[in-house]
């Protein structure tokens, strides 16, 4: 159970939202032994299907070697592979393996669902205006 008091700040009430979110994920979409970093890097390969560890790093905000700390766990799982570019063989794609493309198929599913509920709260118009502002804060 998430407390609030009704003196905290925005700040506060941000980090509280995506605890809340966080919890509801855990409890529905996380039942595969995955991190949240495991599931962002899914998130990230799945449109393209592959990407580089420096890629990966810099999405995630870490260091090379953090990411591929990351990565080495993932393919412990059996989650991803390491391809070798035909064209140049310095540079070696992270690839989604088929049991994560079927993962990343449910866990998406379940996001949404996820999602809906915690915003279901709010009538159309708030909904809009949240959405709105936060578009506004992640726009560089």
């Amino acid at each position: 159970m998430i407390h609030t008091h009704s003196k905290s700040s925005l700040g506060d009430l941000i980090l509280i939202l995506r605890r809340k979110i966080m919890e509801n994920l855990k409890k529905e979409g996380f039942e595969h032994d995955l991190t949240f970093s495991q599931v962002e890097v899914l998130h990230f390969i799945g449109p393209t299907g592959k990407e580089t560890m420096k890629n990966i790093a810099d999405f995630l905000k870490i260091t090379p070697p953090s990411a591929t700390e990351i990565v080495n766990e993932m393919e412990k799982k059996g989650l991803i592979k390491r391809q070798s570019d035909k064209s140049d063989r310095r540079v070696v794609f992270i690839v989604l393996s088929p049991l994560a493309k079927k993962l990343c198929a449910s866990l998406w599913k379940r996001k949404e669902l996820i999602l809906k509920k915690i915003f279901s709260k709010l009538n159309k118009k708030d909904h809009k205006d949240f959405e709105r502002i936060i578009r506004i804060l992640i726009t560089k």
